[in-house]
């Protein structure tokens, strides 16, 4: 899953896989800005992580406002807003005439389909569930309009970027 994370001054491009889960914790490859680093993430409460990253241990607590985060270890407090590639995708403007074409912003199976062509829907329904690493994605309607394209039938295999369906408004 990628993630665009800007502090107030830097953006960076965060990209992550799980490896692993393990008893106690899990294992992940991060990339940022095209730096790959193996990270182990032990969750201690729902907002106080244990992570091991480069041989060095960081208690970290994490408080989420929306879109905007607040990380504190070692006496340092960062704030940081995270926006998912999914909504990146899911946020576009419609093109001339109304029209949206909805992409896959990730590879996976496309596991259900909740609307069909004809259907209304309205900005931020729930159109798709796409699964990718084990995880189920939810992949929403853009902009208020009607479904005249699901070019996808469950069951299938997408890459990222390939056309879901079309939203004219």
């Amino acid at each position: 899953m990628a993630y665009e994370v800007y502090d107030g001054e830097h953006q960076l491009r965060v990209e992550a896989s799980r490896l692993e889960v393990r008893p106690h914790d899990e294992l992940f490859e991060v990339e940022i800005d095209g730096e790959k680093k193996i990270v182990s993430i032990s969750r201690i409460s729902p907002a106080h992580l244990s992570i091991l990253l480069d041989g060095k241990s960081y208690n970290v607590e994490v408080e989420r406002f929306g879109k905007k985060y607040q990380v504190t270890t070692r006496g340092e407090v960062y704030e940081f807003s995270v926006t998912d590639e999914r909504e990146v995708v899911t946020t576009e403007k419609p093109q001339a005439g109304g029209r949206l074409v909805v992409t896959a912003p990730m590879p996976g199976l496309v596991v259900e389909i909740m609307c069909s062509d004809g259907d209304q829907v309205e900005a931020g329904q729930g159109v798709l569930v796409l699964e990718a690493m084990k995880m189920q994605n939810e992949i929403t309607a853009p902009a208020s309009g009607i479904i005249t394209g699901i070019s996808i039938e469950q069951g299938a295999s997408v890459n990222s970027g390939d056309g879901l369906f079309v939203i004219e408004g």
